[in-house]
């Protein structure tokens, strides 16, 4: 299986934003080169949403590139499938290798446009996994953020401008 392949698995237009979302995610799929090695101005992302369910608690990130608070994720590789790039990002950004043993579903589809002069992102097709978490076994490497907390989602509300951020927080909160 490749990238396209396994975005194509997951393409399912109950968890998309918007039908619109879903027509896109057919479109990019179909032009190919689904990297940002491949294709820096458009690809696919893999994110993730640590949740405490035991607290209602969410894990974010202020990120020092976007200057945004954003739940974990980032690029997905040339060559990996969906699960490589989660567990990938989850090592990178949490310490936490090799979380996932088999493919995990999302429970969301956005896509992000990239207003960011630092990167040469456009436009991001985020797959968002949720890791059901107390943070534990977090390690979490400074070298990306200027701060990371568990939040309340009323909390994480208040500081969180991202738009597919903020409708996985709004997914997350009728769990």
């Amino acid at each position: 299986m490749d990238t396209l392949q396994s975005v194509s698995k997951v393409l399912d237009s109950s968890i998309c934003d918007s039908f619109e979302t879903f027509n896109d995610y057919k479109q990019r799929i179909t032009e190919g080169s689904p990297t940002r090695d491949e294709n820096p101005k458009s690809h696919f992302c893999a994110y993730f949403l640590p949740y405490n369910s035991q607290n209602k608690k969410v894990f974010f990130i202020h990120h020092k590139k976007s200057g945004l608070w954003l739940s974990p994720g980032g690029h997905v590789d040339k060559g990996e499938i969906l699960l490589e790039a989660l567990n990938r990002e989850i090592y990178e950004e949490l310490g936490v290798k090799n979380l996932f043993k088999e493919e995990q579903s999302p429970f969301l589809l956005t896509i992000t446009p990239i207003e960011n002069k630092v990167q040469p992102c456009k436009v991001h097709y985020d797959v968002w996994f949720l890791v059901h978490t107390d943070g534990g076994n977090f390690n979490v490497d400074p070298v990306e953020f200027h701060d990371a907390k568990w939040l309340t989602i009323e909390e994480a509300r208040k500081i969180v401008t991202d738009q597919a951020n903020l409708k996985a927080l709004e997914i997350i909160e009728i769990l």
